[in-house]
């Protein structure tokens, strides 16, 4: 089924989306906003505090219990307890546990129950914070105003920061209570350490290409713990943690200029500290290992395990590693990661946002401690041979070739994928198949996007308003023509990646577009057809409206099919934002380098589920129950997941019939046609 056909039945409530009883109940509980419990009106719910995600854990598992035992009415049994937890606990750990309820239990995946949009949940932590220059050609570090103001458009997004928020939720660091069992058992995603480092590192690569785009430098590790951070950090004045405007206690903190890090006491009795000696300890420990590819006790190092020691990540069979390189704090262990979080978010006594997951990203320092975090693993992995791609594959992948969703002669609707299909092989496949057609007025090799803005409610205030700056994309199918040689089908795996020429010999830079599968028959020579929002990183359905970016869209018909499946249960919201899939580029346009790589299915393929095919982004979120493996064999962001061969990328993919590298751009243009086929 076409995603454009699957969406016809998915609506945002304003345009008809059908709000069942339990989401409603759901929506209630979470739309207010009185904390009952009043005891300690300085304690911040934090989910990088282990001691504060292991108290949501165990209240996510008494949500999963009482939905178990209360088949004909969970929902409304689960939001009783919440109600009642949120008086002696605080309201944001028992949303946390919510959140993380209703990501995972079948009582409301099943029911299309989704977690209702930070803007609606939380509208406080979506305020922006504007500076009106998200327009410019190139700006000069030279000029000596605070360069980081220009990057507010992107590090301020609400949706880039809900993404955030939202794979914290689906990713917690203290597991997944076991959905028949949890209060007795903990479900440890599978390759979850991996996929901390790959989906933080993707993150990163985005942020420097959209920095070097305006003429920034890039990302600088935030690696010397006794140095002042440079950059200040100064959130809009509206900006709440709470949005009970009468606590004195609901607005973030804010980060002067040249700051210094410092201990962090206990709340309680002030004499347990999170210390900054200590994160260096854990550094320096963590460097040892990586240099020498090996942990403390001999065991050889994989990124997986290298990644749940840096995140913290208790997955039943690292926690002595944890132990030994990680902090103490509250009697629990924490790793170098949510330390640095905690650290940076208290460095003076009124908590920022670095301690919070929803709000972190609009920190600059936040892309600086990550991009020393993932520095880490870079070093490990620069000590790994490069790929071996010798095994020869049945296919030769001739080219790709794009073209404007706008510009293609088709209906805009639920047939358009079949029809864009056809339009393809008709226009670059059979006896057009070897053709050049780069010169097809159809085609083109420079994508766009623009600026746009929508205007921000504060719910709380009376309704006055403040406009967001958005990126958006030019929507473009990609047409893949590949021949299978062999005299057999063959399935193949498509894997799209975008870099800017200028960062093309930087490994971690390339930022993944696509990845997908598509059976290619015995001795042919096929145009592939793949419309760019069915994209493998980018939650589902899109995102494109303004009333879709500040929503969530359900579905018009919740009733079940004849195997008793809710037919838009495949969508959920984990994943990057559609507007943000392009890097923003220059007006002049900016070079990029494009590539696709095939490998062979039959060696990626892990056997899912049907129904558990996908949801949201598979990239970055997985498989949809917790016990499901990563659906992907290859190590993540394959193939290029290992030093290039001699430092060179053209030497890696050189000869490869079964990888292409093309040259493209992307220029920020006024204006384009948008073609919305949405909720």
């Amino acid at each position: 089924m076409s995603l454009a056909k699957a969406r016809k039945g998915l609506k945002t409530e304003k345009k008809g989306g059908k709000v069942s009883p339990d989401q409603k109940l759901l929506n209630q509980f979470f739309e207010t906003h009185d904390n009952h419990n009043k005891s300690d009106k300085n304690f911040k719910f934090s989910h990088f505090h282990p001691g504060h995600a292991e108290d949501a854990f165990k209240l996510s598992a008494e949500f999963m219990e009482i939905a178990n035992k209360n088949p004909d009415n969970a929902i409304e049994k689960v939001v009783e307890h919440a109600n009642k937890a949120s008086e002696t606990s605080n309201l944001e750990l028992v949303r946390h546990a919510l959140m993380m309820f209703i990501s995972h239990h079948p009582s409301a995946r099943n029911k299309n129950l989704r977690i209702p949009p930070l803007i609606k949940r939380s509208p406080g932590s979506t305020v922006p914070k504007k500076k009106q220059v998200s327009t410019a050609e190139k700006f000069k570090e030279t000029e000596g105003e605070n360069p980081e103001l220009y990057m507010n458009w992107y590090r301020e997004d609400p949706n880039l920061n809900e993404h955030h928020e939202h794979w914290h939720i689906v990713y917690g660091a203290t597991g997944v209570p076991d959905l028949d069992n949890p209060l007795t058992k903990r479900v440890h995603k599978d390759r979850h350490g991996e996929l901390f480092v790959y989906m933080h590192r993707q993150m990163l690569a985005r942020y420097d290409i959209e920095r070097i785009g305006l003429g920034l430098s890039l990302v600088k590790p935030l690696d010397d713990y006794s140095a002042p951070i440079e950059e200040g950090y100064h959130p809009n004045e509206n900006l709440v943690d709470a949005e009970d405007r009468n606590d004195p206690y609901s607005t973030f903190g804010s980060r002067d200029h040249k700051k210094q890090l410092r201990n962090i006491p206990s709340s309680k009795d002030k004499t347990e500290e999170l210390k900054t000696e200590d994160m260096q300890t854990s550094r320096e420990k963590i460097e040892k290992a990586v240099n020498c590819g090996k942990f403390y006790n001999d065991t050889k190092i994989d990124i997986d395990t290298l990644g749940a020691v840096l995140e913290s990540y208790q997955n039943g069979n690292v926690e002595h590693l944890i132990e030994y390189y990680g902090l103490k704090y509250y009697g629990d262990n924490i790793g170098l990661h949510g330390s640095g979080h905690l650290i940076i978010g208290n460095i003076t006594d009124d908590p920022g946002v670095m301690s919070q997951t929803r709000v972190a990203a609009r920190d600059p320092a936040f892309w600086r401690w990550h991009r020393h975090i993932d520095n880490l693993v870079k070093t490990w992995e620069e000590n790994q041979e490069p790929n071996d791609f010798s095994k020869s594959l049945p296919v030769k992948l001739q080219d790709v070739i794009l073209v404007f969703k706008d510009k293609l002669p088709i209906h805009h609707g639920e047939t358009q994928d079949e029809e864009a299909a056809e339009f393809g092989k008709k226009s670059f496949g059979g006896e057009n198949f070897c053709k050049d057609v780069s010169k097809n007025d159809i085609v083109t090799n420079e994508l766009e996007t623009k600026m746009k803005t929508r205007v921000w409610t504060h719910i709380a205030d009376s309704g006055s308003t403040e406009e967001i700056d958005f990126l958006f994309p030019r929507e473009f199918y990609y047409y893949f023509r590949v021949e299978n040689t062999s005299a057999s089908e063959f399935i193949a795996t498509f894997r799209v990646f975008l870099v800017p020429e200028e960062l093309a010999e930087s490994r971690v830079h390339w930022i993944e577009l696509d990845k997908f599968k598509e059976s290619l028959p015995a001795n042919s020579k096929t145009v592939v057809c793949r419309d760019c929002d069915m994209s493998s990183i980018v939650r589902q359905p899109p995102q494109k409206t303004d009333d879709e970016l500040d929503d969530t869209a359900l579905p018009i018909d919740t009733t079940p099919d004849a195997e008793g499946i809710n037919t838009n249960d495949t969508f959920c919201d984990c994943g990057w934002p559609f507007h943000l899939l392009l890097p923003r580029g220059r007006k002049g346009g900016m070079k990029f380098k494009l590539l696709v790589f095939i490998s062979d299915w039959s060696e990626d393929k892990v056997e899912v589920p049907k129904e558990n095919i996908r949801c949201g982004s598979i990239s970055f979120c997985g498989a949809q129950k917790p016990a499901d493996k990563y659906p992907d064999n290859k190590p993540m962001g394959y193939p290029l997941d290992r030093p290039f061969k001699n430092n060179s990328y053209k030497e890696t993919f050189a000869g490869l019939n079964n990888a292409v590298i093309k040259d493209v751009s992307i220029k920020l243009v006024k204006d384009f046609p948008e073609i919305v086929e949405g909720c």
